[in-house]
C-alpha cells in the first residue's frame, strides 16, 4: 500500500510537470503572469506539489504561487551549496532528478522535481534553464500514509532519487538494523529503498523457542517450496492449499495495488459481456460521464448519444469493428455532459476469454481535455514560433540574457574586472552619474591617462575635445540614463593631445526598479582604420575625378575627331555622286574607306570605354532572326566574292522566326566575328552556323567557322583581352586595332551569354557564341523601312543650320543642294536664337558644341520663345548616350551623330516634315 501510494502521487506529480516544461521550451520568454495562469491549473487536484518555479540560467525567476515565496525569488542554484549538485546533474545529463529532501528558503524541508529544459532542436538545441517543483515532506508524507496509522516502523533511504546506496532521510536509523521487510519504490528518475518493521520492533524470544523455531520451520517449508515451486512451474496450477493461499494473497496486492493506481491515475474501466451485451463500469466511470452510480451505466443508443456527434459515427464504427473482429479498440472522442460541457476521452480496450469460455470486452477510459488543451496550445506556441524570424528571435534572447546577467552579477564587478584588466579593448566603469570608478590598463595604454587621472571624473571631461562631435556624446548619455545600450563611434583625444577614434559600446547595468546602478563603456581603438577609411575616401575620390577626366577626354577626342570626319566622309560621298574618271573615283574610294576604318577605331574605343563604365545599354525588342543574320553577313559578301571566299549561311531546325532581345548588339557582334574571318582567311570559305541549345530554342548558338591563319593555343588564351592580336606581324599584315573581339565577348556576357574559339595555328578558327533571348512579346508588323538607296525630295521648308565650323556648314549645303529648301546659317547658339526670332524655321540642325551659346542652351531658350516652335534635330560630334539624353531633355526632336550620311539627313527631313504635316497639338511655348 505504501509503495503503490508513493509512486502513484509521486509519478502522477511527474507527468503534470512535463506538460508544463514543454510550454516552457517552446515559449522560453514567458511572462510571469502567464506562467502563474498555466501553473495554477497543473495544482488543480489531488497533488502533493506546493510550488513551482522556472529558473533560466539556475536563476529562479518565475514562481507560482507568488505569496510567501518571495523569498526565492533571485535563487542563484550555482551558489546554493545545498542544491548546487542536482542542479548541475540536471544541466549536465540532461534527465529530470528528484532531488531531497533539502531545507527550503521559504522555511521547513521538501522534495525538489527538477526537469531539464531546452530550446531548438538539432544544433540549434540548447541548454535553457529548469523548471523545479517542491513537494513538502510532510504533506507527502502525510497523504501516503508514510509517518504513521499503518502500524509499522517505516525508513526511507535512497537521497536524491540514489536508491539503496543512497543516504537514509526518513525514520529511525535502527530500523534498517533489524532486519526489515525491503521494497524498491520506483520514482521518474531513480529509486528509494522502504524499509518497515513492526512498530516498537520484532517481538522478544518466548521461551519456548526451540518449539517456536520449529513451527516456523515447518511453516516455512509450507510456504518456501510451493513459492519455489510457482516460481519455477508457473504455468502449471497447484492444488495445494499453501500455495493458493499464497496466490490469493499475492493476487489481493496486486489487485489493491491495481485498485490505488486506477484511483490514483483516474481512469475508468469497463466491461461487456459479448454474447449477452451486458455492461458494467466503475465509479471513475460514471464520474467521466456524469452519470449517478444509482442510475448504472449508459449503453446502447444512450451511450452513443453522449457523444460528439462530430466524433459518433467514427467512433461507432471503430467499437463495431473491434468486437466483431475481436481485436483491440483505441480511439480519441468527444463526449457531451447534460450540461453541456466538453470533455476528451481517450479509450482503450481489448478483448479476453474468461475461465467459462465467455468472450468480454474491457477497456478503460480517462479524461485528456487537460491534454488536448495543453496539446493545443503547444501547436499554437510552435505556429506563433515558427512566424517569427529565428535569427531576430535569437539575437533578442541573447541581448536580454546578457542584459539579465549583468543585473545579476553587480556583486561580482570585482571578479569581472579581474578579466577586463588583461582585455585588448578599454574598458570604463562609471556610477549613474556617470563619474568614472574603475579603468583596465587597456584604457591606459590607448590614452595615457592612468587610473588615478581618470577615476572622479567623466569620460567626456578626460576625452572630449574640439572635434568630439557634441551630438554624439548627448545621445550615448541619454542612452546611459535611460539604461538603454548604445554603439557609435567617437572622436576622443590621448593625455597627450592626440586625436584617437574609439568604437564604443555603452551598456547600462539596471537595478529592479529599472533604475542604472552601474555603466559599462567598452571602447576599441579603431583609428587605423578611419584612416584607412579616409585613404579609401580618398583613393575612390581621385578614382572618380579620373574617371570623369577619361570620359570628358573621350567625348573631346569623339567631337574633335567626328567634327573634321563629317567633313572628309561628307565630301567624298559627294565626289562619288560626281562623273570622275577611274582613277580619281579609286582616290575618292580609299578616302572613303579610311576614313571608315578610323570611324570604326573611334566607335571601338568608345564602346571600350562605356562597357567599362557600365553604361553602354542593351535595347531589347522583337525583330526577326533571319534578317538580322543576312544583313550582318550581307555586309561582307562582296569582300568575300573579291576574295574569292564562300561565305554559307545555314539554320537548323526549331528556329523561332522573331526573337525579343537587342538586335543591333546581335548584329555589331556578328559584324565583327564575320569580319574578321573574312580579314584572315586568304582561300576556302566562311561557314556560319545557326542554331539554338537543346532544351531553350531561344539560347541562340552561332559558329563562324573559316579556313585561315589560325591562331595557336598561348594565343587563343589572350584574343578576348583588349587591344590584342595573335602576334605583332598579324598586326602589321592585316591591321586593327585588337578591341573588336573584346567588345564582343563584354557584349556577349552582357547579353546572358559569352563567346569562345577553337583553333588550330594554320588550320583555320571557330568562334562559337551563345546568347539568351526571349520570346518576341507581340505579333509582327508588316512595315517595310525606307531604302537608304533612294534620295527623297523634300517639301519646301525653312531650315536654319546652326553650326560653328565652317567645313560642316559647307557640307550641309552641298547635301541640301537641289532640294526646295531656304537655308539660313548661324556660327553660335546665341546667333541662332537670335535668328529663330525673325525667320521662325521649320526645323533647326543644332550643333552641341559652339561657342558664345552651345546648342544645348540654345535649344532652351528656342523652347521658351512665343514663336510656332520648329523641329530641332541635333547633329553634333557628341556620340555619347548621354549626350542624346541630354539634347533630348533639352526640348530636342531628334539625334544624329557625326558624320552623318547625306542620305540619313535627307530621309531625317523628310520623315519629320511628314510628321509636322499631320494634324497635331501645338507644342507648348512660353
Amino acid at each position: 500500500m505504501l509503495k503503490s501510494r508513493l509512486e502513484g502521487q509521486l509519478n502522477g506529480d511527474y507527468q503534470r510537470l512535463r506538460g508544463l516544461a514543454a510550454m516552457l521550451a517552446t515559449e522560453p520568454d514567458m511572462a510571469q503572469a502567464r506562467f502563474a495562469g498555466i501553473a495554477a491549473k497543473v495544482l488543480e487536484g489531488e497533488t502533493a506539489i506546493r510550488h513551482i518555479a522556472a529558473a533560466p540560467s539556475l536563476v529562479v525567476s518565475l514562481l507560482h504561487p507568488m505569496k510567501g515565496n518571495e523569498s526565492a525569488i533571485g535563487l542563484d542554484y550555482n551558489k546554493n551549496a545545498a542544491q548546487r549538485a542536482a542542479a548541475h546533474r540536471v544541466r549536465d545529463s540532461g534527465d529530470m532528478v528528484l532531488a531531497g529532501p533539502v531545507d527550503l528558503v521559504q522555511g521547513g524541508s521538501g522534495f525538489i522535481y527538477r526537469l531539464p529544459i531546452f530550446t531548438g532542436t538539432g544544433a540549434e538545441r540548447e541548454f535553457w534553464g529548469i523548471l523545479s517543483a517542491v513537494v513538502e515532506t510532510g504533506t507527502l508524507y502525510a497523504g501516503t500514509g508514510v509517518n504513521g496509522g499503518s502500524g509499522l516502523d517505516i525508513a526511507l533511504t535512497g537521497q536524491d532519487g540514489t536508491g539503496a546506496a543512497g543516504l537514509q532521510f526518513f525514520g529511525s536509523p535502527g530500523i534498517l538494523s533489524d532486519d526489515p521487510v525491503l521494497m524498491d519504490i520506483n520514482l521518474p528518475a531513480g529509486t528509494w529503498q522502504l524499509a518497515a518493521r513492526p512498530q516498537g520492533g520484532w517481538q522478544e524470544q518466548p521461551a519456548n523457542v526451540w518449539q517456536l523455531r520449529f513451527a516456523l520451520l515447518a511453516a516455512g517449508t509450507l510456504i518456501v517450496f510451493p513459492t519455489f515451486l510457482a516460481g519455477r512451474l508457473s504455468a502449471a496450477r497447484q492444488t495445494a492449499i499453501g500455495k493458493l493461499r499464497r496466490r490469493e494473497a499475492e493476487l489481493e496486492a496486486v489487485s489493491r495495488r491495481l485498485e490505488i493506481a486506477v484511483k490514483t491515475s483516474k481512469v475508468g474501466i469497463w466491461e461487456c459481456d459479448a454474447e449477452n451485451q451486458r455492461v458494467s463500469w466503475d465509479s471513475r466511470m460514471h464520474e467521466l460521464y456524469g452519470v449517478p452510480e444509482d442510475q448504472g451505466p449508459l449503453t446502447g443508443q444512450a451511450w452513443n448519444d453522449r457523444l460528439h456527434p462530430e466524433d459518433r459515427g467514427r467512433v461507432a464504427e471503430a467499437l463495431q469493428a473491434a468486437e466483431q473482429g475481436n481485436t483491440h479498440f483505441a480511439s480519441e472522442f468527444r463526449i457531451l455532459l447534460e450540461d453541456g460541457t466538453v470533455k476528451h476521452i481517450r479509450a482503450l480496450a481489448s478483448p479476453f476469454t474468461d475461465a467459462r469460455g465467455r468472450e468480454w470486452m474491457i477497456g478503460v477510459n480517462w479524461n485528456v481535455s487537460e491534454d488536448v488543451r495543453l496539446r493545443e496550445e503547444l501547436i499554437r506556441a510552435n505556429q506563433t514560433l515558427s512566424e517569427r524570424n529565428s535569427e531576430l528571435n535569437q539575437g533578442k534572447q541573447a541581448l536580454e540574457q546578457a542584459h539579465a546577467e549583468l543585473q545579476k552579477q553587480q556583486a561580482e564587478l570585482h571578479r569581472l574586472s579581474l578579466v577586463a584588466k588583461h582585455a585588448s579593448d578599454s574598458i570604463i566603469l562609471t556610477d549613474a552619474d556617470r563619474r568614472i570608478l574603475w579603468v583596465n590598463d587597456a584604457f591606459t595604454r590607448a590614452t595615457g591617462f592612468q587610473a588615478a587621472d581618470a577615476i572622479g571624473q567623466t569620460p567626456s571631461e578626460l576625452l572630449d575635445g574640439p572635434g568630439t562631435d557634441a551630438g554624439v556624446i548627448r545621445e550615448m548619455n541619454r542612452h546611459k540614463d535611460l539604461g538603454i545600450r548604445y554603439h557609435n563611434e567617437v572622436l576622443n583625444y590621448t593625455k597627450t593631445g592626440d586625436e584617437v577614434w574609439f568604437d564604443t559600446n555603452i551598456v547600462p547595468v539596471t537595478s529592479a526598479d529599472g533604475s542604472v546602478d552601474l555603466i559599462i563603456g567598452i571602447e576599441r581603438d579603431i583609428t587605423h582604420s578611419k584612416q584607412r577609411e579616409r585613404e579609401l575616401a580618398e583613393a575612390k575620390l581621385e578614382a572618380e575625378q579620373a574617371d570623369r577626366a577619361k570620359s570628358e577626354f573621350l567625348a573631346n577626342m569623339s567631337h574633335e575627331i567626328r567634327t573634321p570626319m563629317n567633313g572628309i566622309i561628307g565630301m567624298a560621298d559627294l565626289l562619288t555622286e560626281a562623273d570622275l574618271p577611274p582613277d580619281e573615283m579609286q582616290n575618292v574610294e580609299t578616302i572613303r574607306s579610311s576614313a571608315q576604318a578610323l570611324l570604326k577605331i573611334i566607335n571601338d574605343i568608345l564602346d571600350l570605354s562605356r562597357l567599362e563604365a557600365g553604361k553602354f545599354s542593351i535595347s531589347a525588342e522583337d525583330f526577326k532572326l533571319r534578317d538580322c543574320i543576312s544583313s550582318a553577313t550581307n555586309l561582307f559578301r562582296p569582300k568575300a566574292q573579291e576574295k574569292g571566299l564562300l561565305l554559307e549561311v545555314s539554320y537548323a531546325e526549331g528556329l523561332p522566326e522573331r526573337m525579343h532581345g537587342d538586335d543591333g548588339r546581335l548584329r555589331q557582334i556578328l559584324v565583327n566575328l564575320i569580319g574578321n574571318a573574312v580579314k584572315f582567311t586568304a582561300e576556302g570559305k566562311i561557314a556560319v552556323r545557326v542554331s539554338h541549345a537543346p532544351d531553350d530554342p531561344y539560347c541562340l548558338v552561332i559558329e563562324v567557322e573559316d579556313s585561315g591563319i589560325g591562331i595557336s593555343e598561348n594565343q587563343a588564351r589572350h584574343i578576348f583581352d583588349r587591344f590584342t592580336q595573335a602576334d605583332a606581324a598579324t598586326t602589321k599584315a592585316f591591321g586593327g586595332t585588337g578591341l573588336g573581339l573584346t567588345i564582343s565577348s563584354m557584349l556577349a556576357k552582357r547579353m546572358g551569354g559569352g563567346i569562345s574559339v577553337m583553333s588550330e595555328l594554320g588550320q583555320g578558327s571557330c568562334f562559337r557564341m551563345e546568347l539568351q533571348f526571349a520570346p518576341a512579346c507581340r505579333a509582327p508588323e508588316k512595315v517595310l523601312p525606307p531604302s537608304l538607296e533612294t534620295v527623297p525630295q523634300l517639301g519646301p521648308c525653312r531650315v536654319l543650320l546652326a553650326e560653328d565650323n565652317q567645313t560642316n556648314r559647307l557640307l550641309i549645303r552641298k547635301y541640301l543642294r537641289g532640294q526646295p529648301v531656304e537655308l539660313t546659317e548661324a556660327a553660335n547658339g546665341r546667333a541662332a536664337v537670335d535668328m529663330c526670332k525673325d525667320l521662325q524655321p521649320d526645323i533647326i540642325l543644332m550643333d552641341m558644341s559652339m561657342p558664345v551659346l552651345d546648342g544645348i542652351g540654345a535649344t532652351r531658350e528656342i523652347r521658351s520663345l512665343p514663336i510656332r516652335q520648329p523641329v530641332i534635330v541635333a547633329l553634333t560630334a557628341n556620340a555619347f548616350a548621354s549626350d542624346q539624353q541630354a539634347c533630348l531633355e533639352a526640348g530636342m526632336d531628334h539625334f544624329l551623330a557625326k558624320p552623318v550620311k547625306k542620305a540619313v539627313l535627307l530621309h531625317t527631313l523628310a520623315e519629320l516634315l511628314a510628321e509636322t504635316a499631320a494634324p497635331q497639338k501645338p507644342r507648348a511655348s512660353a
